[in-house]
């Protein structure tokens, strides 16, 4: 028993000797599990599992800060939960963002996501700077907030089946109302603990809510749950029973990431077909804004926007499609957006004009 005793605490003596390091370790691990994970469960159940997560991040730091009050002579016990408890609410926030980067990729192009590649950074300085209870208690209490915030983006429009600048208002004060609970149990449980570390939590705080703000009102933050499954510029498109058939140059195969390449004659016309997918009993509406590179100004040019409502339930997304004719050559791309600019996902495709359409193939959707 003695043994047992001598080699726990050898066991904890490392582990607070390399706490940081392990903080990273399990951060990532807990990243990389969820990333295989998420991708194959059902919305609904991403839901579930992420409000399962966020409730034992946040019992995992309270018990951690109860646990962490003066004492002369700590039991084995409290110094492996004071050890552990911060490793376990790092594995499980990084379980969150993990499932957060898949959705909010999924929902949108990299040049929206790229906020969260910049998190995933400042989470690994985080572990190498803060090593101080006040530091790691400031660092996971501003996590708990954001992955809070994320999750409240994430679930409340699967509630009320909309989507739209109210429903985020409305996310982020649920947010910031589940935070202050948070933060007031801090309080009741060590308020002398608290006192040095409740400022830098209330900036921290108060920054994210100020960087997502913005970034929503200037379509930076990706509209999840809405994800598009397919997209592509077609030659002839005809609507027949519940299929779609489409007329196209070639198939473009996965990795095949560059602008699709069209070739127009005279007079013809162009179709974006796109499938969006959403949850069951969602609708929005879906806006396809056409818009061509201008060489002489360096800038995209709107060429007109297209709307039309989307119901969610169907597995390979709800079809839609807008249409252009005689586009000029040159490089196009087609932004498929929520009616407030939220982007969805992009077509990206240049038009060289020919004499003669070329041989098209039949795709049915």
């Amino acid at each position: 028993m003695a043994y047992s005793l001598s080699m726990v605490r050898k066991v904890l003596a490392w582990a607070q000797l390399n706490e940081r390091h392990l903080g990273a370790l399990v951060f990532v691990f807990g990243f990389i599990t969820d990333i295989i994970t998420f991708v194959f469960l059902d919305i609904s159940l991403v839901n579930l599992v992420f409000a399962v997560y966020l409730s034992l991040a946040a019992a995992a730091i309270l018990l951690f800060h109860i646990l962490t009050r003066e004492t002369k002579r700590p039991s084995v016990m409290r110094r492996t939960g004071i050890v552990l408890l911060p490793l376990v609410a790092q594995y499980l926030i990084g379980n969150m963002l993990s499932g957060f980067l898949i959705f909010y990729t999924k929902s949108s192009v990299l040049s929206v996501s790229w906020p969260f590649v910049v998190l995933l950074g400042l989470v690994f300085l985080g572990n190498e700077w803060f090593r101080t209870y006040k530091d790691r208690l400031i660092f996971l209490a501003t996590l708990l907030f954001f992955t809070t915030y994320a999750y409240a983006i994430f679930a409340l429009p699967l509630f009320v089946h909309s989507l739209g600048p109210w429903v985020f208002l409305g996310s982020t004060v649920l947010s910031t109302a589940a935070f202050s609970v948070f933060l007031y149990l801090l309080w009741k449980t060590g308020k002398e603990r608290l006192a040095g570390s409740f400022i830098p939590i209330i900036g921290s705080c108060l920054a994210i809510l100020i960087v997502m703000v913005t970034s929503y009102f200037t379509g930076l933050v990706p509209p999840i749950p809405l994800t598009l499954k397919e997209g592509g510029i077609y030659h002839g498109l005809s609507h027949q029973g519940d299929r779609y058939v489409l007329l196209a140059e070639r198939e473009r195969v996965w990795w095949d990431l560059g602008p699709q390449e069209v070739r127009t004659a005279p007079g013809e016309t162009l179709y974006a077909y796109t499938a969006v997918f959403a949850p069951v009993r969602f609708g929005t509406i879906v806006v396809h804004k056409w818009e061509r590179y201008s060489e002489a100004s360096k800038r995209w040019v709107s060429e007109g926007a297209v709307s039309f409502p989307i119901a969610g339930g169907r597995k390979d997304g709800y079809r839609g499609y807008s249409e252009r004719t005689n586009p000029e050559a040159g490089e196009w791309r087609v932004s498929v957006e929520t009616p407030n600019g939220q982007v969805i996902g992009q077509i990206r495709f240049s038009v060289e004009a020919v004499a003669q359409v070329p041989p098209l193939r039949e795709q049915v959707h």
